[in-house]
Parts: structure tokens; sequence; C-alpha cells
């Protein structure tokens, strides 16, 4: 993290610019495209970059996963931590979108499934049969979409737990003044899709307070309900994936945690 004195921030909060700069990071917001990707292009949903030497994911029933998202870091600008080549995807269970939880945390890749290519193998040895595959109305991204990237700086996000270690927002003088808290909720959501940065969390960050889920520091991918995009995440939900950031350098994606938020 660096301070960048560039950060936008609405008068109210100008006076605690110090306090909130420090906590600047490094993002890439996507924005879904609609357009006919290849199977090496970053994307959302569809059919997914497939060796014919590996098998497709199942989940914990047996069941073939769907692809959520596949990102191509050859085609995206530079993101501290993030590598700079490879394709990286994101699958999911179809049975994960038909429950009224309001919240799914898991940390084992059963119903889950990350897994990074470092290097990308020519058409011909690719499979192009997902005869095989079965989609579902219940999925979150019914629509197969390119992406766009833009890389920005944000400061800490509303709802991460790590915002009280950068500042705390006082309560307003008169009762009529607009609530600092509510200021920063609005601009600083951060509910975005996205990789890197801070993520959103509708109720509370599940990893306040837990060695074992703090470990999980960097935000590897976020992806919301957003009716412009076509994409509904259970009852305008939001799927998140964590990751260690050294973990990250080493390029290993074994140890992910996944949530999986609705209200």
């Amino acid at each position: 993290m660096a301070t960048r004195t560039f950060i936008k921030l609405p008068y109210q909060l100008e006076r605690f610019r110090d306090q909130i700069e420090p906590s600047a990071m490094d993002a890439t917001l996507l924005t879904p495209i609609h357009s006919n990707p290849s199977l090496t292009k970053s994307k959302l949903a569809g059919y997914p970059y497939l060796p014919k030497t590996y098998t497709h994911p199942k989940d914990s029933n047996g069941d073939y996963m769907l692809l959520l998202a596949q990102i191509n870091f050859s085609e995206l600008p530079p993101l501290p931590f993030f590598p700079k080549f490879g394709l990286l995807q994101f699958y999911i269970s179809k049975k994960l979108c038909y429950g009224n939880e309001r919240k799914i945390e898991l940390l084992f890749q059963q119903d889950f499934k990350v897994r990074y290519f470092p290097t990308l193998l020519t058409d011909p040895n690719l499979e192009k049969d997902f005869t095989y595959l079965r989609f579902i109305k219940h999925f979150p991204i019914q629509q197969e979409m390119g992406l766009s990237y833009k890389n920005v700086v944000e400061p800490v996000s509303a709802t991460d737990y790590r915002r009280e270690n950068y500042f705390q927002l006082p309560e307003p003088f008169e009762m009529d003044e607009l609530p600092l808290e509510e200021i920063y909720l609005k601009e600083f959501l951060a509910a975005e899709h996205k990789i890197g940065g801070y993520p959103y969390f509708i109720e509370s960050d599940t990893r306040k307070g837990s060695a074992l889920l703090e470990k999980f520091d960097t935000l590897l991918l976020q992806i919301v309900s957003n009716d412009e995009d076509g994409i509904m995440i259970g009852d305008t939900g939001v799927i998140k994936f964590f990751i260690n950031h050294k973990k990250l350098q080493n390029f290993d994606f074994s140890s992910i945690y996944f949530v999986m938020e609705q209200y």
C-alpha cells in the first residue's frame, strides 16, 4: 500500500485525508462487454479454456461445475502481486445457485474450483465439445460476456474489517448533519466487479477476528449482482474469492476462501 494523493474524497471527508490515504490499494475493475470471446480470452460464464489432457471440474456430487469467470492476465494492465501472464479460472457448483442461505463460506474446493494455467496451448489441443454441460436458469451469469479493464486506486472499503486500523469517523454534531459513516458507505461501498482492491460485504466482514480467515488478505475476484450486466447472484448478492498475498505471488491457488452472500 502507498499514499495516493489523487484519491477523490467528498468534501465532508477531506479533513480525514491523512488517515484515509495510507489505506490506498490498487485494483482492476472489470466491465462485462457483449462479445463472443474465444476460449483463451477473459470472460464471464460460457465455455472454458480446457486442454484435452485436463478433466472438467466436478462438484462434491460428481456434477460438472460451470465457469463463473476466467481472467487472461496477458490482457490486463499490471497489478501488484497478481500474475502478468497465464489464465485463471473460477468454477462454481450449480447447487450453490439454488439455496436460500444468506451466506455460504467454503474453504475446501469441492463445490468451487480455482484453476491456473501459466501457459496456454494452441487451438488444436483444446476441448471443443461441451455437450456434456447442462446450464441452469438460476446460474448467476446467464450469458457469456467478454471483459474490459480499468486500473484504479481505492481507499479501504466501508465494510472491510481493516478500515478500523486506519480511522474511525465521529458521530455528527448536529441532528440534521448527514452521518459521515453514511457518506463513506455511499462513496466507498466497493460493490463492483473487480480483482484486487477491497471487498464489499452485505453485512460484515467474515474474516474479522479469525486468525485463519484473516490470512486471506487479498481479493482474488469479486462479482456482484448488476441488472445492467444481466448478473443476479441469489437475491441481489455478491461472490468473492480471497487468497493470501504470498500464495498469490507464488501462483499457488490451492488455498482459497470463498464467500457468497445475498440479501
